[in-house]
């Protein structure tokens, strides 16, 4: 086997292991509407070894960001933080970030965002 083909198949093995595929492979050649197959071709050819064995890692830490902007948004803080100064970036980002921690453990969403709400009313009356 060449030194390629062997490359391959350690990329491959790490993309096709259980959470690798399950959170990122089958949702995001799905959402693309590709095969896995063409996905894994797509992150073998963009990524090296180090990059795809951190990539679960990588991908975590996104979907977190990814839900503290969402709560950016759905608690209004644009306003409140952004545009009038109610409320520092600082407490803004500890909002975001007890709240994502809380719905990562299994919170419904509407109920964190209730929280939330009520913690800015604090900070802002």
């Amino acid at each position: 086997m060449e030194k390629d083909e062997k490359l391959k198949l350690l990329k491959l093995r790490v993309l096709r292991s259980y959470r690798w595929n399950k959170d990122i492979v089958t949702p995001l050649s799905q959402e693309f509407n590709i095969s896995s197959e063409e996905f894994e071709d797509i992150l073998m050819k963009h990524l090296d070894m180090s990059d795809l064995e951190n990539l679960h890692a990588t991908f975590e830490i996104a979907n977190r960001d990814n839900l503290m902007r969402q709560l950016h948004v759905d608690l209004r803080l644009y306003l409140f933080c952004d545009i009038l100064d109610f409320v520092s970036k600082e407490q803004s980002y500890e909002i975001e970030s007890d709240l994502a921690h809380e719905i990562i453990r299994g919170k419904d969403y509407d109920e964190v965002l209730n929280e939330g709400r009520m913690r800015i009313l604090e900070l802002i009356r």
